[in-house]
C-alpha cells in the first residue's frame, strides 16, 4: 500500500482505537468488543469488514448476516460467512478517504451494532474459543486465532515452507507445459479470428494457458519460469497470426492457387525485405499482444504472490509489526 493510503486510513484507526497493520494495511483491533480486521481490497479503493462470532454455540448464517446488507444497502454489497468468520464489503465512495468517511466508519458502526443487538460474541474464526484471541496475519489475510490455532497455522506453515524449499523447479517440464499451454492459446486465437471476431479472450487464454502449463508440469513456478513462459508467449502470438493472416490470404483469389504453406513462408519473407504493409498488419498484432499481457499480469502476479506468502504469518501486534507501522511517513 502508498502512502496515500495510509494518509487516509491511519487517522480514522487511532480515532476508533485500532491499529494499522505497515505491511499489508490492514486495520485491526477491538472495536466495541469485537476483534475485528479491515482489508483493502482493489487496490485499496475499499475494503472488506470481518467480524469472528458466535452466538452460543451457533456459528454465524450467511442469510441473517445478509440482512445487515439489506437493512444498509448504501454501505455493504455482500455478507460471506465462513465458520465464525464473517465478512462484509463495503461500497466504494470515490477516494479512500470518502471511502473511510462516508462508508467505512457508518458500517463499521452499524455492523457492530447488529452484533451486539443479535447476541453475539467476538471469538476465534477457526474453533470458536473466546479466549485470548489476537489478530494476524496469514497468507495473504488477516485472521483473528486463538492461541492454539495459531500455533497449529505455525506448524502447517513450517511445513509447507519446508516443502516449497525441498521442491525442485523441473525447467524441461516446465517448457513442455508452456509450450501445450501456448498452443491451446494459439487454437483460440486463430479459432476466434476465424469466426468473424477479434476478442480480447484469446490473447488472455493465450497468457493464461502458457503459464498455467509452466507452472503444472514445472512443479515451481520462479522468476525463470515467468521469463520462459513469456518468451514462448511472445513466439507463439506472432506464430499464431502468422497463421491466421495465411489462412485470410486463402480467401483471396490472386493469392488462392499459392495454398497455406506457401503463403505462410510468403508473409515471412516480406516481414524480413519489408515488403509487407506495415500499416495494416502491426495494429492487430500489437493489440493481440496487449490482449496476451491482459492475461499473463494477473496470473504471474498471483504465482508470485503465492510463493511470496509461503514467508509471511505474523501476529499484527507484534513489537516487530508495531515498527513497521511506526516507520510509515504519513507526511
Amino acid at each position: 500500500m502508498n502512502s496515500n493510503y495510509f494518509k487516509a486510513v491511519m487517522p480514522f484507526a487511532a480515532a476508533e482505537g485500532l491499529k494499522t497493520d505497515g505491511s499489508s494495511g490492514v486495520i485491526y483491533g477491538n472495536y466495541r468488543g469485537y476483534n475485528i480486521t479491515v482489508t483493502p481490497i482493489q487496490g485499496g479503493k475499499t475494503f472488506q469488514l470481518s467480524f469472528s462470532v458466535k452466538r452460543g454455540a451457533d456459528m454465524p448464517s450467511s442469510a441473517e448476516m445478509q440482512q445487515l446488507t439489506k437493512l444498509n444497502k448504501s454501505l455493504f454489497t455482500l455478507a460471506v460467512t465462513n465458520k465464525y468468520r464473517v465478512d462484509f464489503n463495503i461500497k466504494p465512495a470515490g477516494s479512500i478517504a470518502n471511502t473511510v468517511n462516508k462508508k467505512l466508519i457508518p458500517a463499521l458502526s452499524a455492523a457492530a451494532a447488529y452484533m451486539s443487538a443479535g447476541g453475539w460474541q467476538t471469538c476465534c474464526q477457526w474453533c470458536g474459543e473466546t479466549d485470548t484471541s489476537g489478530s494476524y496475519y496469514i497468507y495473504n489475510s488477516p485472521a483473528v486465532l486463538c492461541d492454539s490455532c495459531f500455533e497449529s497455522a505455525e506448524n502447517q506453515h513450517t511445513l509447507n515452507r519446508r516443502e516449497n524449499e525441498q521442491k525442485s523447479e523441473n525447467v524441461i517440464g516446465g517448457i513442455v507445459g508452456a509450450l501445450l499451454g501456448s498452443l491451446l492459446g494459439a487454437l483460440a486465437i486463430i479459432v476466434i479470428s476465424r469466426l468473424g471476431y477479434f476478442a480480447a479472450i484469446s490473447g488472455v487464454i493465450m497468457g493464461v494457458c502458457t503459464l498455467k502449463g509452466y507452472e503444472m508440469l514445472g512443479g515451481k513456478f520462479s522468476k525463470k519460469g515467468v521469463l520462459i513462459s513469456c518468451i514462448i508467449m511472445v513466439i507463439m502470438v506472432f506464430l499464431s497470426y502468422q497463421i491466421d493472416s495465411a489462412i485470410s490470404l486463402m480467401s483471396v483469389d490472386e493469392y488462392s492457387d499459392i495454398g497455406f504453406f506457401g503463403l505462410f513462408r510468403l508473409l515471412n519473407y516480406a516481414m524480413v525485405t519489408g515488403g509487407i504493409n506495415w500499416g495494416s498488419y502491426l495494429p492487430s498484432l500489437i493489440l493481440l499482444y496487449a490482449f496476451t499481457a491482459l492475461g499473463a499480469v494477473p496470473t504471474v502476479s498471483g504465482a508470485l504472490k503465492k510463493q511470496e506468502c509461503l514467508g509471511k504469518i505474523y501476529r499484527m501486534d507484534s513489537p516487530e509489526a508495531a515498527a513497521s507501522a511506526a516507520d510509515i511517513d504519513i507526511r
